[in-house]
């Protein structure tokens, strides 16, 4: 252990008093080249299992693709079978016992069944012949007399052990001498008496279609009982039946040998869904012939990871060089700052790392400064707005000096005008106490929306009076929202600005429309007026004041309102202005819902 620390050590020694250029390329080969040598190694090699798992994968989905088109196949055999059980004519032809062959070419005739399913299913069905145990009749295509002979073949005595369900069986057609895949099953009449075994022959050239380009390396065996069907030419189709044989499951993939030359084998199974048959799909590929595929993927990926070899030397060795260069360039430029001369060069060059750590060096004293003059700034602001504070507070308290004498002075020319017979001055000084009663009281504490709503219109009310038909105005509230609880005084700012700024100065009826009304989980309430509106120049400069520390002396009250709301509901509410000048004005406030609090 003491000699590998050792060791250790001296190597660390050595590396560090290499020059930072030949540092870089010798860790780049340690820790860079070797580890990718040996992981492209293991990917080549995990190259070639993806291939052969995904040529595996695709074997047996294309194989299980087959299968579900076979088993359509079969079922719509099935279900032709059906038709011509329980067939009236075709059990009166099967039970009468024909004396004039007239008559028996008569029956024939009108039975046009096998002539409707042939063409309907022409794709399908090669022939249908019906084997029938009425010695009277006579023997064409679609008829055949049962006989001893027929009685002791196999497939008929398979058909009558399997009672009334369908068999499938690889049978021959005489009239053309070749053999077909064939669904066979008993016909029996209403009575439950067998009169015939119906035999429906599939078109050889509808199973080549369901193999198309795999003919010669697919074959399809019937009940594991040695009838292979397909790959006439390959040497394993003899040897496929004894396999399947030895085999328990029904669908499987494994690697078996036969000869000298190794193959994929893989079996999908399809149950007959109305039979006891079982199909079984079975597809031998050459192992040598998945392999090739991957051979030569190892082989353009040894080139490509060869290449990138040498070209990531090459990068890293020019890399190292200019890099160790401007390391160096660095070490000088902070040697100067070191000994106190601060005439550095403006850049190092490029835009990575090491430039920009060059920019924080050449700025760092720049920085400090504009550092400093931003909190000397920031102190003058605090105590700007200390003094702000104070002076409102200050304000506050002179207004709520003696505020009952204030009330009761009004009340007492209320009176007067009440005596006097002055109604409008009356309703005029009550107005006045209203609004005055609710500036002194004003605090923290949330008023409801109809409270804010209703102190706004005393304030439109006393202004009516000084504008008289001049000014005319519109207060609408969406029903369920008059419980809604708001901050004070966030209403009557902006209808003082609309009758300053926007109708004050217009010619004609000014009119102004306050709305209160719920927006998703949101309040909105909006103050509209028709006066002078604002120009583009001047909208862009107040909403910039919304957000801004200075205070803008025109629209205090607009910029007081917008940051209480800020301070109160968050960054996504306040105030939203909208203008066009000679046209409109609309202040839109968005306040959270004290219900979904």
């Amino acid at each position: 252990m003491k000699q590998k620390k050792l060791w250790l050590k001296c190597m660390s020694e050595k590396l560090l008093g290499m020059k930072l250029c030949y540092q870089m390329v010798f860790l780049y080969i340690i820790g860079g080249a070797l580890p990718m040598i040996l992981i492209g190694m293991y990917l080549i090699q995990g190259t070639n299992r993806i291939l052969v798992e995904r040529e595996m994968t695709a074997e047996l989905s294309e194989l299980d693709r087959v299968g579900r088109e076979a088993d359509s196949l079969f079922s719509t055999l099935n279900s032709i079978s059906k038709t011509f059980y329980f067939d009236e004519k075709l059990e009166h032809i099967a039970e009468y016992p024909y004396q004039e062959y007239q008559e028996l070419v008569d029956d024939y005739r009108e039975y046009t069944t096998f002539n409707v399913m042939g063409n309907l299913y022409n794709r399908q069905l090669h022939y249908i012949t019906v084997f029938m145990e009425n010695d009277t009749i006579a023997e064409n295509a679609h008829f055949m007399k049962v006989n001893d002979a027929i009685r002791s073949q196999e497939w008929y005595q398979k058909v009558m052990l399997r009672g009334g369900g369908g068999v499938w069986q690889y049978l021959l057609f005489r009239p053309d001498r070749n053999e077909y895949l064939a669904l066979t099953r008993l016909l029996r009449t209403r009575r439950a008496e067998n009169v015939g075994v119906l035999v429906l022959y599939l078109r050889t050239e509808r199973l080549e279609e369901l193999l198309g380009g795999r003919r010669e390396n697919t074959c399809i065996v019937l009940n594991q009982e040695g009838v292979i069907i397909g790959a006439e030419s390959q040497p394993w189709r003899e040897e496929v039946a004894d396999i399947l044989g030895s085999r328990k499951q029904k669908t499987f993939q494994e690697q078996i040998r036969v000869g000298d030359q190794e193959y994929l084998m893989t079996c999908v199974s399809v149950g007959s869904r109305e039979t006891e048959d079982v199909f079984q799909f079975v597809s031998m590929k050459s192992y040598q012939d998945i392999l090739k595929g991957a051979n030569r993927q190892n082989r353009r990926s040894l080139m490509v990871f060869l290449g990138s070899v040498l070209l990531s030397v090459t990068m890293i060795w020019l890399f190292s060089h200019a890099f160790s260069g401007r390391v160096n360039r660095f070490h000088r430029q902070m040697q100067k700052a070191a000994s106190g001369d601060f005439d550095l060069e403006a850049s190092l060059g490029g835009n990575d790392e090491i430039s920009q750590l060059y920019g924080y060096l050449w700025s760092m004293i720049r920085d400090i400064q504009r550092l400093l003059s931003e909190i000397y700034q920031e102190r003058l602001h605090a105590e700007q707005l200390y003094a702000r504070q104070k002076e409102a507070e200050f304000k506050m308290l002179a207004s709520q000096i003696n505020p009952h004498f204030l009330y009761n002075t009004l009340e007492t020319i209320r009176m007067k005008a009440r005596v006097n017979r002055q109604p409008e001055i009356e309703e005029l000084v009550k107005m006045l106490a209203k609004l005055l009663r609710s500036n002194v009281h004003a605090g923290d504490r949330d008023v409801t929306l109809q409270q804010e709503l209703g102190l706004a219109e005393s304030y439109l009310k006393i202004q009516q009076y000084r504008f008289e038909e001049r000014l005319e105005y519109q207060i609408r509230m969406e029903e369920g929202v008059e419980e809604e609880m708001v901050l004070p005084l966030i209403l009557q700012p902006l209808v003082e600005n609309s009758i300053i700024h926007g109708l004050e100065c217009k010619e004609g009826v000014g009119h102004i429309r306050i709305e209160a009304r719920r927006d998703q989980e949101d309040i909105q309430v909006s103050v509209e007026d028709d006066g002078m509106g604002l120009s583009p120049e001047k909208l862009e400069k107040l909403q910039e004041s919304l957000n801004s520390r200075e205070l803008n002396r025109t629209h205090i009250g607009v910029n007081n309102v917008h940051q209480r709301l800020r301070l109160k509901y968050g960054p996504g509410y306040g105030l939203e202005i909208e203008s066009e000048e000679g046209k409109y004005t609309r202040v839109t406030i968005r306040i959270r819902s004290s219900r979904r609090e």
